[in-house]
């Protein structure tokens, strides 16, 4: 699966994760250690999560994190 974390907002990147790993909110967030709860207002939108979280999410289920540079961005750079 590769998505463009660009074209979604948070909350709906998360729940794309933890439905392409088959699982329910309770099942995800005991599976990564993490309060149910959270996982609930996460997919809500109601709260956010950290980077730290996205990470070990993804390091749980084998997720890759990539930061691709755009030509907007790298024309951002060169101007400094």
């Amino acid at each position: 699966m590769k998505i463009r974390v660009s074209d979604y907002t948070t909350n709906e990147i998360i729940k794309i994760m933890r439905e392409y790993v088959d699982r329910t909110q309770f099942e995800f967030a005991d599976d990564c250690n993490l309060n149910r709860r959270s996982i609930q207002n996460y997919e809500y939108g109601t709260v956010n999560y950290t980077f730290e979280t996205l990470v070990k999410i993804a390091k749980f289920y084998h997720f890759e994190i990539t930061i691709e540079s755009t030509s907007k961005t790298e024309q951002m750079i060169n101007k400094y």
